[in-house]
Order: C-alpha cells, then structure tokens, then sequence
C-alpha cells in the first residue's frame, strides 16, 4: 500500500467533535466566505460529528471538490481529486481501508459486497466493499462524473464524452453502448447520469437531448430536443427523474421540462430567466424530488421548488453563490450546496434558510443523507464532513 502524505497520516486518525459547526443564514452572498463558521443561530438542525482529511489543498487557490459519499451499514465510502479512495468507519471516521484509485467527482455505488467506482480519468473500477480489493476495471472515453446504476445484469453508466455504456456487472464485460455528437462549440462542465425505470434507461447529453434507451440492448426508443432556441449552453446536465408516467428533465437553455415516459411527447417546460441576470448560463446542479414536489437549483438563479403541473411553489435566490449541486430532500427538509457559498438547510415547503454551513471554501459536492440523519459532505478543501441531521 502507498504511504499518505505527511499532511494525509495526520488526518487519518479522523478529528472526532462533539460540539456544533453550524451557523444561520448569511445576510448576503458576500458573507459566505469566512474562514471560520460562527456560533449555531436559529434552529439547531447540525452537529459535528467528526472531519476527515482527504487530499492536502490547503496551499491551492479555489479548489473544488465534487465527490459525494456512499454510505452502507458503518462505512461511508469516499474518493476526492486527490486520487486517494477511503472507505472509513462512519461512527468516527476511523480508516478502514484505503486504496489509490485516481480522482473521483461522483458517488459510488455498493451493492452487496461489491463497489463501483467512477473516475474522472474515464475508468469504472469494481472492488471488494469489505477490502477494497479490485475486481475488474473497464475503460470508457470520457470522465465518469455520475454515479452508475446496475439491473440485475448489468452496470449502465454515462461519462463527459457523451457515451452510455452497459457491462456486466459481475465480469466487466462490454454488452452495449450509445454515443451522440458532442457539439463542437463549448460546453458546460459536467454531465446528466442515467435513470433506470423498467426496460428503459433514460438520460441527456451536452447537444441538449433526452433520450430513452432500451435496457437490454442500448437501442433508442424515443430522443427529444431540451435546447429550446438556443445553439450554446443547451447541455442537459441533470440526471433525469422518473415520477410516475413522467420523465422530468432539464436543460441549461430551455429550463425544467415534463415528457411523456413513454413516447417521449413534451408535456409542459418552465424556462429560467431572470433579466437582472442576462450572462447566466442556467447550469442546473441538478433535480430532486418528494414524490410531489421538483426542487431544482440553478446556477446564479436559485433553487426552486415546483410542482408537478409545472407551477413555481418558491425560488430562492443565489446570486454569486456560485455553481450548485444537486439538492437532497430529507424529511421537511432540504438540503443544497453552493460551491462559493456552502450548505444550506432549508424547510422544503417554504424554501426558508434554517441552518447553514461553511468550512471557508465552499461545498461544491452534494451532501449524503442516510435514513436516520447522517450527513457527510466534502469541502472544496477535500474535508469530509460527517454531521448529525436532527
């Protein structure tokens, strides 16, 4: 096994914390950057369990950091850009193992005793969950920035060069693939993952597509434009959700829409605009949902809460927050990040700020909510957070 860094073997023991790094709402965007969080105010939502170093970058200017944790039983598994993989004890961050994969800016995923492992050099790693052992590696063409889902078969997974790929889950073993054409003009960073619901797998690509694929074969069953007018930053980002007999889906150009699952047929759209805003590029960070509700943040515009018929509920602002994440619903609650800003708990209903989080840098990963209130998040300096959610 490769030694850690000096600064690595110091975290590695885990700072464990008894008291509360939680703060209230900053009075404005500009505010979000202290060094330090202040004294809990307000509802007392968030308590420090523990922190865990993953990467030395206190010496870089604007790090970020995208990876999301995956949490199973008393492990929370964890890569970051560092190149280093953990999967650590998730009661007191103590090392289980740890292993040097390459950077990693998704969730993984465990089932069973397996984990799958996404990284930003385009490979899917399959290793043992207790030992970190690998099982196979399959190398795609394009960083893996979602985190992959698996059928009874297969593993199905997206990446950045706008290509859809399906292995064996058990072998690694290439089944099937899809690609579209990646548009010659710029592009937004990142890409949509994909979602499962029956025999269909349903995700976007960076030319402004929805398209639905067959499972077992990758062939396309329906594929409609999300780009509305637009000829630039019309990437379909985030994930897709499946609500019934809806697919919900978004756009950077053309905004939230609701299609038809399974004819693909547009049922409603909500555009974004804010004509205070005219530069926006309406990166989405991604979608969430309670079932009833769409929660949706959007680069510079704010988080939105919308229902199902396509009415904004709320919205609040994010003016210079910087790039979201995707939101996570627990409970009443919900939870999103703003790479500049931090985390914020807000009551679902209302959108109102109960509680809010800064390490000093910003969360530009999305939190992990277990069921009964775990939260980890990393920070933009590579810290994995570990919180109690009361």
């Amino acid at each position: 096994m490769l030694p850690l860094s000096k600064a690595l073997a110091v975290a590695a023991s885990a700072l464990v914390l008894g008291a509360s790094a939680c703060v209230r709402a900053p009075t404005n965007r500009a505010d979000a950057m202290r060094a330090e969080p202040r004294e809990p105010l307000g509802e007392d939502r968030l308590s420090l369990h523990w922190k865990f170093i993953t990467a030395d970058r206190l010496t870089e200017v604007s790090p970020q950091e995208f990876a999301q944790s995956a949490v199973y039983a008393d492990t929370v598994y964890t890569g970051s850009a560092g190149g280093w993989f953990f999967a650590l004890r998730a009661s007191n961050g103590a090392v289980r193992w740890r292993k040097k994969l390459g950077a990693v800016a998704c969730a993984p995923l465990v089932v069973g005793t397996t984990l799958y492992v996404g990284t930003s050099d385009g490979t899917l790693i399959a290793a043992d969950a207790q030992t970190g052992q690998e099982r196979w590696r399959y190398q795609s063409r394009g960083p893996i920035s979602q985190t992959p889902v698996t059928t009874s078969e297969l593993v199905i997974f997206s990446n950045e060069a706008d290509q859809v790929v399906a292995v064996d889950a058990i072998t690694g073993k290439f089944k099937w693939q899809y690609k579209t054409e990646t548009p010659e003009e710029y592009t937004l960073r990142g890409h949509a993952g994909v979602s499962v619901d029956g025999d269909l797998v349903f995700t976007g690509f960076s030319n402004g597509t929805l398209a639905a694929l067959r499972r077992d074969t990758g062939s396309v069953a329906w594929s409609t434009s999300l780009k509305a007018d637009a000829d630039r930053f019309m990437d379909v980002d985030a994930t897709p959700l499946v609500i019934g007999d809806r697919v919900y889906a978004s756009s950077s150009s053309g905004g939230v829409y609701a299609l038809d699952k399974t004819t693909g047929l547009v049922r409603w759209r909500l555009p974004f605009w804010d004509a205070r805003l005219p530069s926006s590029t309406g990166n989405v960070g991604g979608l969430a949902s309670d079932g009833k509700t769409l929660y949706v943040s959007v680069a510079d515009l704010g988080t939105y809460a919308i229902d199902l018929g396509g009415n904004v509920i709320w919205r609040v602002g994010a003016k210079g927050g910087g790039e979201p994440a995707a939101p996570v619903v627990f409970t009443e609650l919900l939870v999103y990040s703003l790479a500049k800003d931090g985390m914020f708990i807000a009551n679902r209903k209302t959108g109102e700020t109960l509680e809010y989080f800064d390490p000093g840098d910003g969360i530009s990963a999305a939190p992990t909510i277990t069921g009964d209130g775990r939260l980890f998040v990393m920070s933009n300096r590579g810290i994995l957070y570990a919180f109690d959610l009361d």
